[in-house]
C-alpha cells in the first residue's frame, strides 16, 4: 500500500447508473426521431399524391391506346395518329419530394389565376364550335325581324290602302314617261329613218294620260288644278302638309317632263329640210337644259310657302330661318342649272368641225364604204384617228359617244342629252 500512487484513483459506477444513463440515450433518440418523422410528414404525403398521379395518367394512357386501337381495327381507312403515351417505371428516376412541393407551390397559384385557362376550363367545346355565338345571334335577329314583320306589314298595308290613287296615278305617269322617252331617244338616232307613226302614237298616250289624270281623279284629287298650274307662281287656299307638298312637287315635275318629251317628239318629226340632223343635238341639248332650269324654280314657291305657313306667332323666326337655309342650299342648283344651259346656247350657235375632208387615195384605201350604213360616203370626213366616215352617220354616233366608232379615240367632249333623252331625275325640292 505503501508503494502506490496516491493520485491513481479508479472510480467505479454501479450497475442503476449505467442503466439511468442508457435510458436518458434512448429518450433523447425517441424524441429525436419523432421530430423527424413529423418534420418528413407533408413530403411524404406530396410523394404520395404525386404517385397517385403517375398511376392515374398511366391508367388513363393504357385505356387511351386501347380505344384507339380498337377503333383502328374497326375502321382501318380512318386511323389516325394515337395521343396515349407509356410511362416507363424502371426508367423513373427518383423524385425529389422537396422540389416537387416548391415546383407545386410556384406554379399552382399561376394556373389559378390564369383567366385564359380559367375561360378554356369553363368552355372546353369553343375550340371546336367557333360558329356557335354567331348562330346564335342570327338566331335573335331573325326572332326580332319575325316579331316585328305583322306590324310593318300592317303598317304597309294601310299607306297602300290610304294613299292608292295616288299611287296608281304616279305608277301610270312613270310608265308613260319612261315609254315615251325611250321611244324618242331610239327614233331620233335614226334621223330620216325615224318612224312618224311611232311619234304620233307616243303623242296621243301621252295626252290620253293627262286627260285621264284629269278628269277621271279630279273628285278624289282636289288640289290637281294647282299641280296643272304650271306657272311660277300659285295661289294656296289652306297650309300645306308634307304629303301635299311632296304630292304636289312630283306631280309637277311629271308633268313637265312630259311636255319636255312631247317638244322633242314634235321636234324628232320635223323633217331634215327644216332642220339640219347634223344639228338636233345641239337643240336637244337646249331643251334639255331650259327643262331642267324650269323643273328646278317650280319647286321654290310651294317649298317656301310650306316653310312660311307652318309656324304662326312667335315661332315665325323659325319659319324664316328654315326659308333661308333653304333658299342656300337651292342657290347652288340654281347656279349648276344656269350655266348649263349657258353652255348649251353656246354651243347651238357654234359650228365645231368634228374632222377634214379626206383625198381620194385616203377614201379609197378606206374602202370606199362607211364603217357605219355600210353605203358609199356621203359628204366623208377624216377624224384625227385618220378613219373616215360619212358626216351625217358620225355626227349621229357622237351624240350618243365620245369616241371613234373603229379605235376607241376621244374626239368630243361629253354627249350627254344630245341623243333626245331626257332626265330621270326628280326635282323634288
Amino acid at each position: 500500500m505503501s508503494n502506490s500512487n496516491p493520485y491513481n484513483i479508479r472510480f467505479f459506477r454501479s450497475q442503476s447508473a449505467d442503466f439511468t444513463f442508457m435510458a436518458n440515450n434512448t429518450r433523447s433518440t425517441l424524441h429525436s426521431l419523432t421530430n423527424v418523422i413529423r418534420e418528413i410528414e407533408p413530403y411524404v404525403e406530396t410523394a404520395r399524391n404525386v404517385n397517385a398521379g403517375v398511376q392515374n395518367a398511366i391508367s388513363s394512357s393504357f385505356l387511351n391506346r386501347s380505344t384507339s386501337q380498337q377503333e383502328n381495327i374497326a375502321n382501318p381507312g380512318l386511323a389516325e395518329p394515337s395521343n396515349s403515351f407509356v410511362v416507363n417505371l424502371e426508367s423513373v428516376e427518383p423524385v425529389n419530394v422537396e422540389d416537387v412541393n416548391i415546383h407545386n407551390h410556384n406554379h399552382e397559384p399561376n394556373f389559378l389565376n390564369d383567366p385564359t385557362n380559367n375561360a378554356n376550363n369553363n368552355n372546353p367545346d369553343d375550340g371546336n364550335n367557333p360558329d356557335i355565338p354567331t348562330q346564335i345571334e342570327v338566331q335573335q335577329y331573325l326572332n326580332l325581324v319575325f316579331k316585328y314583320i305583322p306590324f310593318i306589314l300592317i303598317l304597309i298595308a294601310k299607306g297602300l290602302y290610304d294613299y292608292h290613287q295616288g299611287i296608281f296615278i304616279i305608277i301610270i305617269l312613270l310608265i308613260t314617261f319612261a315609254h315615251s322617252n325611250s321611244t324618242v331617244k331610239k327614233e331620233a338616232t335614226k334621223r330620216h329613218r325615224r318612224s312618224l307613226s311611232t311619234l304620233t302614237i307616243e303623242l296621243l298616250y301621252i295626252f290620253a294620260c293627262l286627260v285621264f289624270i284629269r278628269y277621271v281623279f279630279e273628285d278624289e284629287l282636289h288640289n290637281f288644278n294647282i299641280v296643272l298650274n304650271l306657272v311660277l307662281i300659285r295661289t294656296f287656299t289652306q297650309v300645306l302638309t308634307v304629303w301635299n307638298l311632296l304630292w304636289i312637287v312630283l306631280i309637277t315635275d311629271f308633268i313637265l317632263k312630259l311636255i319636255t318629251v312631247t317638244i322633242k317628239i314634235f321636234l324628232t318629226m320635223l323633217p331634215g329640210k327644216v332642220v339640219d340632223f347634223k344639228k338636233r343635238g345641239k337643240i336637244y341639248l337646249f331643251i334639255e337644259a331650259c327643262s331642267q332650269l324650269y323643273r328646278s324654280i317650280t319647286t321654290i314657291q310651294p317649298w317656301l310657302y310650306y316653310l312660311l305657313e307652318s309656324y304662326q306667332g312667335p315661332e315665325k323666326i323659325v319659319a324664316v330661318f328654315l326659308s333661308a337655309f333653304y333658299m342656300i342650299s337651292k342657290g347652288n342648283d340654281l347656279m349648276t342649272k344656269i350655266h348649263f344651259i349657258r353652255m348649251a346656247f353656246l354651243k347651238l350657235f357654234q359650228t365645231v368641225t368634228i374632222g377634214s375632208s379626206p383625198s381620194k387615195d385616203q377614201i379609197q384605201s378606206a374602202g370606199e364604204h362607211c364603217p357605219i350604213c355600210h353605203d358609199e360616203y356621203d359628204s366623208p370626213v377624216l377624224l384625227q384617228c385618220r378613219h373616215i366616215f360619212c358626216e351625217s352617220c358620225v355626227t349621229t354616233w357622237f351624240d350618243r359617244e365620245q369616241t371613234c366608232p373603229l379605235c376607241r379615240a376621244k374626239i368630243v367632249d361629253d354627249p350627254s342629252w344630245r341623243d333626245g333623252c331626257t332626265s330621270h331625275f326628280l326635282q323634288i325640292y
